[in-house]
């Protein structure tokens, strides 16, 4: 049998009974809010306490469980939502009763349907809705609103890199073009969607792109844009068509930065490690005709496999940028080598020394110069 109520809660929130009628204004304020929190907590359901907390934290705890206990009641007595709400000390929505998009969203990205997940993602957490007098839950709103959003810019990443991956450039353009369309202020993700587009032949609307990035920086954040947009835009303006194929292709190489190892594994040359990581896989992501694999697919895969041959099978990799941070009082050393995933065999290595206290300008050029060597090599080779 068909659920009787359906709870939207991603984008403009609403209720729909058994008949198909929308409740959204007789179930607007407190109800509705306490119908969220609720759907949020799943199957764990959440003490009174707690909800008391969220919405009555500055009334006597007799009155606030008397009004709780109302507003209960309240959500029971409409029609068709009779036993909706099940519990005593811990209250949660029964799943027999009720469907709800966000259950379906975090269902999907668990099971790996992320192009479902994305169908169902319809907006901010309950975009627009807002409860007079209630601080802590407004807060714990857009604590919520804030990591959905996160995973809803993770799954299209996802996709992004899934199409790449499989050298589906016009899938990739796409979902990189919606993923900026979200998060149009990141210059990572400009960065690959102008290498999408350049990769399908469309080198024009990668420069626009890239114009549109850096003009709303400049409006949106008053702040300036990151160079290396620029220093992109500018290559593609002097790329050369690859003739041996299709006119207006780019034949991508299929790059993977591992996570750079720290020798006395410390929590500040971890930190330091972490951040040229970041740094490297950033400067080389602007480099044309490079196709790079997410952050957080490097990662994880390498946690669960030490040979780079597995790793490289794993993601498609042509090849892998590796290394290492060794820190010895105010200077560090770092060793980066170039590897072929196809038999192990490094390809290109270099060791770096620096002053570690230069800050972030100092870790972004050390990245840059990284990149420009490991790009000479490569075109050597090409």
């Amino acid at each position: 049998m068909t659920p009787p109520v359906q709870l939207t809660l991603l984008g403009t929130p609403s209720i729909t009974g058994r008949s198909g009628d929308s409740r959204g204004s007789s179930f607007q304020g407190q109800a509705l809010a306490l119908l969220s929190v609720l759907a949020w907590a799943g199957d764990r359901g959440i003490p009174r306490e707690k909800l008391l907390a969220l919405f009555w934290p500055e009334v006597a705890a007799y009155r606030a469980s008397h009004r709780l206990r109302q507003l209960v009641h309240r959500v029971r007595s409409g029609p068709g939502f009779g036993g909706l709400i099940t519990g005593k000390s811990e209250l949660r929505l029964d799943p027999e009763r009720a469907v709800c998009d966000l259950w379906e969203f975090i269902e999907a990205r668990k099971s790996g349907h992320f192009e479902r997940a994305v169908e169902l993602y319809g907006g901010q957490f309950l975009d627009g809705f807002f409860l007079h007098d209630a601080i802590e839950f407004e807060h714990w709103v857009e604590g919520r609103r804030l990591a959905l959003e996160r995973e809803y810019h993770e799954t299209l990443e996802a996709l992004a890199v899934q199409a790449e991956l499989r050298h589906d450039t016009v899938a990739a353009a796409d979902w990189w073009g919606r993923l900026a369309e979200h998060d149009p202020l990141s210059s990572g993700v400009t960065m690959h969607l102008m290498a999408a587009l350049a990769s399908t032949g469309y080198r024009a609307r990668a420069l626009e792109q890239a114009r549109l990035y850096q003009e709303q920086v400049r409006a949106k954040l008053d702040a300036s844009p990151n160079p290396a947009v620029s220093a992109l835009a500018k290559e593609l303006r002097k790329v050369t068509v690859d003739r041996a194929g299709d006119a207006g292709t780019l034949r991508p190489l299929v790059l993977g930065v591992l996570p750079l190892d720290s020798w006395d594994g410390s929590p500040e040359t971890q930190a330091l490690a972490h951040s040229l990581t970041e740094e490297l896989t950033t400067a080389v992501s602007a480099v044309p005709g490079i196709q790079v694999a997410s952050r957080s697919w490097m990662a994880g895969t390498h946690e669960g496999a030490g040979d780079v041959r597995v790793i490289g099978e794993r993601l498609g990799l042509d090849r892998l940028l590796e290394g290492s941070v060794r820190q010895a009082g105010a200077r560090m050393r770092v060793l980066v080598r170039l590897v072929d995933v196809a038999d192990g065999h490094q390809l290109w290595s270099q060791c770096y020394d620096r002053v570690v206290g230069e800050g972030f300008e100092a870790l972004d050029a050390l990245a840059m110069e990284v990149v420009e060597a490991m790009r000479g090599h490569l075109s050597m080779e090409r």
